[in-house]
């Protein structure tokens, strides 16, 4: 698939192009670790990446000024006012970042749910005869509306092939920068039929039954593991009521045998 032909390629290009120059420049300065952990969330263009930093950081200012002003009336000084600067600092810091684990925690799941769906759906293109690329691209696109997480990152693995980057290497930098192994293996599959020349969408669907059968046995290994948590809180909450319900009977039977043998 040239480059001319790739929609994933013009696409990225625009936004490329589009983007102000300024918003280009601000976002070189966001540190490497932490434009990658925005990209994992999902959040990939330069305006958005500068916009989450110029928030993280009005969230810290904020924090500390905010705990410093709850502590000006009770008499401060600077064994007070000094803690409480770098308590609400630290919230400031924590709570963006906090939000940003919980969105890539949500992307990480949405993509795994999206995985059958994508290989079943790539399988049917190429038993239609289209060439893997192909294929891709359309199944990108038709993911584009209910798997956005997906279609970003199918989308992100075509355009580092267009550039000359393997399949395998890109489904195993995918596979890193979303912690979903399932690329790793999708890439060791495509890998392994084009040494041996195997058909590509047979494999894919071993692939893709795997991967159903794989959730099946976690759906039910949490659903037993989550009987057995459950009587912890039933024998906390039945225990004491059943104590009651034993012992207060006898031991209102055993006062009441006391007094009258005292009245006799």
């Amino acid at each position: 698939m040239s480059a001319a032909n790739s929609p994933t390629l013009s696409v990225a290009t625009g936004s490329v192009s589009s983007t102000p120059a300024l918003v280009r420049s601000a976002a070189t300065l966001i540190p490497a670790k932490y434009r990658r952990q925005l990209t994992d969330a999902g959040i990939v263009e330069p305006q958005a990446q500068t916009n989450f930093l110029v928030l993280h950081a009005l969230a810290v200012t904020v924090g500390a000024l905010a705990a410093v002003w709850l502590v000006l009336g009770k008499q401060p000084s600077i064994a007070t006012w000094l803690p409480a600067l770098a308590m609400g600092a630290l919230a400031g810091w924590w709570l963006p970042r906090s939000w940003l684990e919980w969105k890539q925690t949500q992307r990480r799941i949405e993509i795994v749910s999206d995985f059958p769906v994508m290989l079943d759906l790539l399988q049917i293109s190429l038993q239609g005869g289209m060439g893997l690329p192909a294929a891709w691209d359309v199944v990108a696109f038709n993911l584009s509306g209910t798997g956005d997480a997906m279609a970003q990152e199918m989308r992100r693995v075509a355009f580092e092939v267009n550039f000359g980057t393997t399949w395998s290497q890109s489904l195993s930098a995918a596979s890193e920068r979303t912690g979903v192994p399932d690329f790793r293996s999708l890439g060791s599959l495509l890998q392994q039929t084009e040494r041996f020349g195997t058909e590509l969408s047979q494999a894919i669907q071993v692939l893709s039954d795997s991967l159903r059968n794989e959730e099946i046995e976690s759906i039910e290994e949490r659903a037993h593991r989550a009987s057995v948590l459950m009587l912890v809180p039933i024998g906390v909450l039945l225990l004491p009521s059943t104590l009651l319900l034993i012992l207060v009977p006898m031991f209102t039977m055993l006062l009441e045998t006391l007094q009258d043998a005292n009245n006799t």
